[in-house]
Formats: C-alpha cells, structure tokens, sequence
C-alpha cells in the first residue's frame, strides 16, 4: 500500500512539472508576436500564468490519457503481439487527435464561435508554433511511455527467470540431498551388517554411532546451512564408525582447526570426499593412510584429503560415484564462484583432495 502510493505520488508530481512547461512556452509567445494571439488556443486571460486556458487543459489530459493508453493497452496488446501496422496507425491517429482536434474542439465548444475566426494574420504563426511544440511534446510523452513499458516488461522477464532459475535450483538441491541420504546410509548398513556377521562386539556401538548421525541428518541436515562445527562433528562419528571396520593397518589422521563455531556450511556438503578416501584409498594387504585436514579461517574453509591409490581408485579418478557427482554439483549450485576444488593424484602415488570455500554469506 505504501509504495503503491508513492508510485501515485510520482506520477502526479512528475506531469505537474513536465505539463508547466508548455503553459509557460505558450505564454510567452503572444508577447512575442506584440498583441497577437490565437484565440482557440491560447487567449490572453487576467489571471495570466496560472490559469489554464480550455484548449490547453484539453491537450493536457489527453496527453496524459496517452500516456497510459500506450502503456498499457496499445504496447501490450499491438506491439507486444507483433501487430505493428495497427500499432503505428494507432500512434499516427493519436497525433492527430491530441494535437488538432482536441484543442480544436475544446476552443470551439468553450469560447464563442466568432472569436474564433477573428484572428490577425501574425495569429497563423502562433499556431505553427504551438503545433510543432504540440508535436514535440506528444513525441516526448510517446518515447517515455514506451521506453518505460518495454524496461518494465524487461525487468519483469528477468524476475521471472530468476524465479524459474530459482525453483529449479531449489528442487534439483533438493533431489541431491535426497539421494545424498540413501546412498551413505546403503553403505553404512553394508558396514554393520559386515560386523553382525563377524559377531563383533563394535556391531551396538556402531549401531549407536548410526542412530547419531541418522538424527544429523533427519533433522540439522534438512535445514540449508548448519554449523561448520555441526558437520564437523557429524564426519568424526563417520570417520568413527568407519574405523571400527578396519584393522590397524589402516591410519587415520584427521584434524579440525580453526573457527569452526562462527560460520555455517551447505549440510552434507564434505562426507562424500571423505566416503570416497575410505571406499577407495583402503587396502587389507598394504598400509593405508588417510589425512583429512580441515581449518576454518576468515570466513574460508580449507580441506585437504589425502589417500594411497590403489587398484580399485581410479573408479573415483573417473568421478564416478553418485555421492562425489552429487556434491559437485551442489557445490556449483550453492557456492557458485565460492569455491576452488581439485582432485588429482600426486607424484607419490596419493589421491589428494583440496577443496576451499569462501562460507561468507
């Protein structure tokens, strides 16, 4: 309501100075002329500057009825549907009325029918020139009009894809997420049931650690941004859970610094790098040694995974997996131009990680 009146407010001030303007060219030009004048279109009057002669008052409004008229009718249904003969001969026809017959007619219903032909021969001037200003005037009002409509209906179509763009980002996030889930929660079950079968006694804590990062992401998770802190704790239960699988020829080193308590990150958005290093970069023959180093550091988040290769890791050189497919595409979704990701083995025949995020909002 608010703004819908100080739209109200700025047009009423807008044509109140703009239609001052021919008012004040008008009288000034019987002066100029000594004692001539146009009597149907501009007639001398006591009240001088401020009043408004019928003639110029009809011309006026029908400016302003123009105006809208173009706005909102002649664009949109003429133009905007490519019908521009009928356009054009809308705007020519609108001159015509405007600039002729309305004054014309005004001056002839309002003032007595012999004044207006007893006019000096200098008063065919003074119509030249309050025609061309006429003109001129109808021009301006007609390239204001339609360059305004066309910059409105161009704003209005790039909120509209915006809108678009938006929804559809919103789902496909929301579809990722969704087969984020399913996939990490397939393999952990894997993990468990690998246990359960072993008759290990890890299989209840695992099962506690489960339930733990299940209630992560049933309920933080769901939410569009959580505590660095909050997904740091969810891959310390993960990297947990994974070591009770392992034997100790497997070395974990996993690290966390920095500010981790002021900032928020994408949910989600880490685990599947580090799924990925204990899927692929684990051997139950050889040592197998895992770093993950994450700090948090001005608003940027640096993290570093590092594994051996093994046979079965170029799988992951490939980008194969669902989940490390998914969180590229989140991360270009939620952090476009934010963040810098390479993946690529090194001269010592480790899989490095190095992902940074800028997590300013």
């Amino acid at each position: 309501m608010k703004t819908r009146l100080q739209n109200i407010l700025i047009h009423i001030t807008g044509w109140a100075i703009f239609l001052s303007i021919p008012r004040i060219v008008f009288s000034l030009i019987g002066p100029l002329h000594g004692d001539s004048d146009m009597p149907h279109l501009a007639p001398p009057h006591p009240h001088g500057l401020f009043h408004i002669p019928p003639p110029i008052l009809a011309f006026n409004l029908s400016l302003i009825a123009f105006y809208y008229i173009n706005s909102l009718i002649l664009i949109p249904r003429l133009l905007g549907k490519r019908h521009k003969l009928s356009y054009g001969l809308a705007i020519i026809g609108s001159l015509i009325v405007i600039v002729i017959l309305v004054p014309l007619a005004a001056g002839i219903i309002f003032w007595p029918m012999h004044q207006t032909f007893e006019e000096p021969e200098s008063g065919k001037e003074v119509v030249a020139i309050h025609i061309l200003f006429s003109i001129l005037l109808f021009v301006i009002i007609f390239i204001v009009s339609t360059a305004l409509r066309i910059i409105r209906e161009w704003y209005e179509a790039e909120q509209k894809a915006k809108e678009i763009l938006l929804e559809k980002t919103t789902a496909e996030l929301s579809f990722l997420k969704a087969q984020i889930n399913p996939h990490f929660l397939f393999n952990t079950l894997n993990n468990i049931y690998s246990l359960s079968v072993k008759g290990s006694e890890h299989t209840s804590e695992a099962v506690l650690l489960l339930a733990d990062m299940m209630r992560y992401v049933l309920s933080d998770a769901q939410n569009n941004h959580v505590p660095v802190e909050s997904e740091t704790d969810y891959l310390s239960k993960f990297i947990e859970l994974q070591k009770i699988r392992l034997t100790n020829k497997v070395t974990i080193d996993y690290q966390v610094t920095g500010d981790v308590n002021s900032n928020i990150i994408a949910p989600m958005i880490l685990v599947p790098f580090i799924e990925n290093a204990f899927k692929f970069g684990i051997s139950t023959h050889e040592p197998s040694i895992i770093k993950i180093l994450i700090d948090v550091k001005d608003q940027t988040l640096k993290m570093n995974v590092a594994n051996r290769v093994f046979q079965t890791s170029h799988l992951i050189a490939k980008s194969s997996g669902i989940g490390l497919i998914n969180v590229k595409r989140r991360l270009s979704l939620l952090y476009p131009d934010k963040y810098r990701l390479k993946i690529d083995p090194d001269k010592d025949g480790n899989y490095i990680v190095e992902l940074e995020i800028n997590l300013s909002v």
